[in-house]
């Protein structure tokens, strides 16, 4: 009996405490002070961007920034952008013509990370030596390397800074929500079989070192996308190590290499040159549209809006 009194002097003790004491906590702004009425019309994107969707663009970068996740030191050293109006603008513009735009509602509100970062330099110290890279990816935050030497690429490198910023995000986006390519995607169903020379070597009868590589149509009717020009040992003479040279296309010799080979050859192709390519070649027909279907179904993302587009 003594035990219960004394907990219930405990509660009535505590109950004048709160009755005593108002709980107060003055009001703090967040620290960005995002305005979505903003003159600043970049400002006003990112703000507008962070309400829409909660998430967030970084245009001003510290290492509080790339922590989020508290589990461990992200092992990179990120170098924020060169704070001018006139700098920001055109970064973040840079960010919307390679990238960002490409992306839907449903996309960037369900798959993109906590944050995107716009950084002038961003160096990957995960293991020496450093190295200085052009995209970063963690779990809560994607960096982009946007500074003067990218922007002042050419239309070609363009292209391909964008298709790797493009392959590196969907990447990200399968790992985290688990996407591969569907079963019947793949042209053979194991590593093995991609890897055996048949599969993955086209050789073109009475091509030498002068011939100009032929049109990919040889390659696209057996169903690869991509293929490089080159050599290979063909069959030995009897009693011979290796055989004469031979000329032709080596294609992608694993599942994750074909994957990727089509990933690319959707990024940075001429839509003209992939229809008419599917159109003539029933099985890169066959694999490009179980994978477009599944890019659509399972990431909400058509390819055709993906990525910078050369200007002529």
């Amino acid at each position: 009996m003594k035990k219960i009194w004394m907990f219930l002097c405990i509660g009535f003790g505590l109950t004048a405490c709160f009755d005593d004491e108002t709980i107060h906590a003055d009001y703090v702004d967040y620290g960005r002070g995002y305005d979505t009425l903003s003159t600043d019309a970049t400002w006003k994107f990112v703000s507008q961007y962070y309400y829409k969707y909660g998430k967030e663009i970084i245009l001003d970068p510290d290492t509080s920034d790339y922590m989020f996740n508290f589990q461990a030191k992200n092992e990179v050293t990120i170098v924020p952008l060169q704070q001018s109006p006139e700098n920001l603008a055109s970064a973040l513009q840079f960010l919307r013509e390679m990238f960002l735009d490409g992306y839907n509602d449903d996309m960037r509100r369900n798959l993109f990370p906590y944050a995107i970062i716009l950084a002038d330099t961003i160096t990957n110290t995960a293991r020496e030596p450093y190295t200085k890279v052009n995209i970063y990816t963690a779990s809560s935050y994607v960096a982009f390397l946007v500074n003067d030497e990218t922007r002042n690429k050419t239309e070609k490198e363009k292209e391909e800074l964008s298709r790797t910023w493009n392959t590196t995000f969907l990447n990200y986006c399968m790992n985290k929500i688990g996407w591969t390519a569907p079963e019947e995607f793949y042209l053979f169903s194991t590593d093995k079989e991609f890897g055996k020379k048949e599969n993955w070597w086209i050789p073109i009868q009475g091509a030498t070192e002068d011939t100009e590589p032929l049109p990919l149509d040889v390659v696209w009717e057996r169903g690869y996308p991509t293929g490089k020009w080159t050599w290979n040992y063909g069959t030995p003479a009897p009693g011979e190590w290796l055989g004469p040279k031979e000329w032709g296309y080596a294609v992608s010799s694993s599942r994750k290499g074909y994957f990727e080979k089509f990933i690319e050859f959707l990024l940075s192709t001429p839509q003209d040159v992939i229809d008419a390519a599917i159109a003539k070649h029933e099985k890169l027909r066959k694999a490009h549209d179980i994978l477009d279907a599944s890019l659509k179904e399972k990431l909400n993302i058509d390819y055709r809006k993906l990525g910078y587009k050369v200007k002529e």
